[in-house]
């Protein structure tokens, strides 16, 4: 058995763990067979009433199609309770597997990526994330009602998405390991592993560029100036996207002296958060269960900062707004680390298994910074839940149940 054919199981166990016109994009004609859009989706929208001046909290439920949604202003009251739950995706009868959302800073749409990888409609998508062999969408939809105004074709398997500041640009990743393994399978060069990373127009949900990045991208964050986008690479890299030129440019950095391959990965980077004073990226890397920092000015890795130790794979965590502290979740363990990002000491650690948390995967914070809203996965079949922790104390004010394996959490600012 060659080295590859071992590799493409266990990579499989390791992971576990937007509709424009069909027409050319990018100079290539889709197949006119290729359409997994339904021609009527979701056609009446919801009755839920519009956000209101509070805001409201989005959850991406992967594996039943749906979003919870959750008021804002009843974090850390008896109050805090799913307000609704509704569907999402082109295919009211398929499991499409939205998977994280990105909200538009003036609060009126809400951006969902489809990784639409459970080809036949078959056991969902996240038992096997990131092998797809089907063509991803990302969706545009309006806040007021749920209602789908507009999607995009992308590539396969989505990962994350992210919005400009000023609301006019989407970016979002493609977390292929499929073709990773194809690749691997018929030991083709790592330059064919490289997945793209899509730039695409929210007015008009348009693909304004794919730029090849690195193999089985994730994570995607922009610098303060938005000149940047820093991107976790499966293959022991970030990528470092220079958005000022066309096309633009891509430098890659491994994230440790000892750093693996994509066939071959010994950190597997997937979550990575940026700090907004230093614009240091601190990278989450799965199977080290490390998180290493990534210095925007030297461009190379800072290891006496190198966060290591931990009970298990650290995901996608929050700043407060003046850099100071890093609020870190970690699956296995389920708990909340708090980390000095001067030094990369955990200070401390609120624990979430006792409240219910299996896999946390997401932290974000409220605007006022009181409280860290944790999304836990579940075991995948059953459903998940959002913790409410009030961050000062170190506990959790409060659980949520939500859909099947909740994946993102992110806060749509209400209307005034």
């Amino acid at each position: 058995m060659t080295r590859a054919r071992r590799w493409v199981p266990a990579l499989a166990l390791a992971l576990a763990a937007c509709s424009e016109d069909p027409g050319k994009q990018d100079g290539v004609t889709p197949p006119e067979d290729l359409e997994y859009a339904h021609p009527d989706p979701w056609p009446e929208g919801t009755v839920v009433p519009p956000p209101g001046p509070g805001g409201r909290i989005l959850i991406t439920n992967s594996l039943d199609d749906t979003l919870s949604l959750i008021e804002l202003d009843t974090v850390g009251t008896p109050d805090f309770k799913e307000l609704a739950r509704v569907p999402v995706g082109l295919n009211p009868v398929e499991l499409e597997g939205p998977h994280h959302t990105a909200v538009s800073p003036d609060g009126a749409f809400y951006y969902v990526g489809i990784s639409n990888y459970v080809p036949g409609g078959g056991s969902g998508p996240h038992g096997t994330h990131g092998s797809g062999s089907e063509d991803g969408y990302c969706l545009k939809l309006d806040a007021r009602d749920n209602r789908l105004v507009g999607s995009v074709r992308v590539d396969p398997n989505p990962g994350d998405v992210i919005v400009s500041r000023d609301g006019r640009t989407l970016y979002q990743t493609h977390f292929d390991t499929l073709k990773i393994a194809e690749v691997a399978r018929r030991g083709g060069p790592e330059a064919e592993m490289v997945a793209r990373l899509a730039i695409i127009d929210a007015a008009t949900m348009t693909r304004k560029a794919m730029v090849p990045v690195c193999p089985a991208p994730h994570a995607v964050r922009l610098s303060a100036d938005e000149r940047t986008a820093y991107v976790a690479c499966w293959s022991d890299e970030v990528a470092v996207v220079d958005l000022t030129t066309s096309p633009p440019g891509v430098q890659k950095v491994k994230v440790a002296l000892n750093a693996g391959t994509a066939v071959s990965p010994r950190h597997e980077p997937y979550a990575l958060t940026l700090s907004p004073t230093t614009g240091e990226a601190w990278v989450s890397s799965m199977a080290s269960r490390q998180v290493q920092v990534l210095d925007p000015t030297t461009r190379t890795m800072d290891a006496t900062r190198t966060v290591q130790g931990l009970r298990g794979p650290p995901m996608f965590g929050a700043f407060t707004s003046d850099g100071r502290t890093l609020y870190l979740p970690y699956q296995l363990g389920d708990g909340l680390l708090v980390i000095d990002p001067a030094t990369g000491l955990v200070l401390r650690e609120v624990d979430l298994a006792s409240a219910g948390c299996l896999n946390a995967h997401q932290v974000t914070l409220t605007p006022d910074e009181r409280h860290g809203l944790v999304v836990c996965e579940g075991d995948h079949k059953g459903p998940g839940t959002l913790h409410a922790v009030d961050l000062a104390e170190g506990t959790v004010v409060g659980t949520v149940r939500v859909g099947i394996f909740p994946d993102s959490v992110s806060i749509l600012r209400g209307q005034p």
